[in-house]
C-alpha cells in the first residue's frame, strides 16, 4: 500500500468517527430536549388532575351537606305530620 492511500483511510476513519461523535451528541441533546417537553408536559397534567380533584372533593362535600339537609328536612317534615296527626286527632 501506499503512504498515501494508508493516509487517506486514517482521514475518512477519523472524519466518520467525528461524525459519529457530533451525531451522538445531537441525539443526547435531543433526547434531553424531549424529556424536558414531557416532563413539563407531564406537570401540567399533574396541575390538571389536583384540579380535578379538589373540584371533586368540593362536589362530595356540597353533595354530602344537601344529603344532610334533606335528612333533617325528612326529620322535621316527619316530626310536622304527626303534630298535624295528633291535632286531627283531638279535633
Amino acid at each position: 500500500m501506499s503512504t498515501g492511500l494508508i493516509i487517506a483511510i486514517v482521514l475518512v476513519v477519523v472524519i466518520l468517527l467525528i461524525l459519529a461523535v457530533m451525531a451522538a451528541r445531537k441525539r443526547k441533546v435531543e433526547r434531553e430536549r424531549e424529556r424536558q417537553r414531557l416532563s413539563e408536559q407531564a406537570g401540567g397534567h399533574r396541575q390538571e388532575a389536583d384540579l380535578h380533584a379538589s373540584k371533586a372533593q368540593e362536589h362530595e362535600e356540597t353533595a354530602q351537606e344537601a344529603a344532610e339537609r334533606a335528612e333533617r328536612e325528612r326529620r322535621l317534615s316527619q316530626r310536622h305530620g304527626e303534630k298535624a296527626d295528633d291535632l286531627e286527632q283531638k279535633l
